[in-house]
């Protein structure tokens, strides 16, 4: 009697199990630095790969965005050319929205990605898939439906990247050499954005944690304001950032159980079902189909 306590105290203790050994959805677990460094090469390189195409889709890419901008007039959306001719008319703010258009995407989410890694190991595995699997399917998009930006399709706005020459964009092999420039739909920028601030929102526990979606809005109207992106973009950058997140959660872990159980349910009704078999003891008929006596029985 004396062996009951401790047995009962072992039953009732929870069960420790690791988050990395229990991947959420179609996220994997955090991977040493050189691996997920690579996993980051991996992922440019498919960008460069996707870069390469458009070039002889340019006619899909502005029959694309005639689309786009058509439907934004029809949704009275059109706020880019009055974002473009303000930040135009003032050198300051064309200048600012310039270098955070060419520099911010890839610092703050390089540095949130390091900030994860290294602070909250616990739940970089499941962003960061996150953040790989938006990208992912952005540059699907890119492939399938490339779009011309604003500054290309749309009369009387300013490439402001190039007439102020920030960054060395009005050069054959400046900044607008290393970019898509067929992949304004939708807009990585605002994708990028949005997931640095969820990630910050889900991993800190602050009161102030909610200012971090300033980012993302700060980076839609950058985007708008320097012709890179329609306001049509934008949405599809918060979808693709969203579909991420959703993708690399425990609800879509769950969903794919309840699938699979539904399914394998299903497959083994239909078997049962076509075999005659019944389910459970030998001697009962299934009730799914009707029983009848053969016609030659005597």
């Amino acid at each position: 009697m004396a062996a009951r306590p401790d047995i009962l105290r072992a039953v009732a203790r929870p069960m420790r199990t690791s988050a990395r050994a229990r991947p959420a959805g179609l996220a994997w677990p955090r991977l040493p630095a050189w691996a997920e460094l690579a996993t980051l090469g991996a992922g440019y390189a498919a960008y460069a790969l996707v870069r390469l195409a458009p070039h002889s889709a340019r006619r899909a890419a502005f029959g694309h965005a005639v689309q786009l901008w058509q439907a934004e007039r029809r949704l009275h959306l059109t706020v880019e050319p009055y974002l473009n001719h303000l930040a135009g008319a003032h050198p300051l703010l064309a200048e600012a929205a310039g270098y955070y258009y060419g520099l911010f995407h890839f610092i703050i989410t390089a540095l949130v990605l390091a900030w994860l890694y290294l602070r909250r190991p616990a739940a970089f595995g499941q962003l960061r898939s996150a953040l790989v699997l938006a990208t992912t399917a952005a540059n699907v998009v890119f492939w399938a439906w490339p779009a011309a930006p604003p500054r290309f399709s749309v009369p009387g706005m300013t490439d402001i990247l190039v007439t102020r020459d920030i960054l060395g964009a009005a050069h054959p092999r400046g900044a607008t050499s290393l970019v898509n420039l067929y992949a304004a739909m939708p807009s990585l920028h605002v994708a990028w954005a949005a997931w640095c601030a969820t990630a910050i929102v889900i991993t800190t526990g602050t009161r102030w944690r909610h200012l971090a979606w300033l980012y993302p809005a700060a980076t839609i109207l950058v985007v708008l304001a320097s012709a890179n992106h329609f306001l049509l973009d934008t949405a599809g950058g918060l979808a693709v950032a969203g579909l991420g997140v959703l993708a690399a959660s425990p609800i879509t872990q769950l969903l794919a159980r309840r699938l699979a159980c539904g399914l394998w349910a299903a497959i083994s009704v239909g078997s049962y079902a076509v075999a005659g078999c019944p389910v459970g003891s030998p001697g009962r008929a299934p009730r799914l189909l009707p029983v009848t006596a053969p016609a030659d029985s005597p």
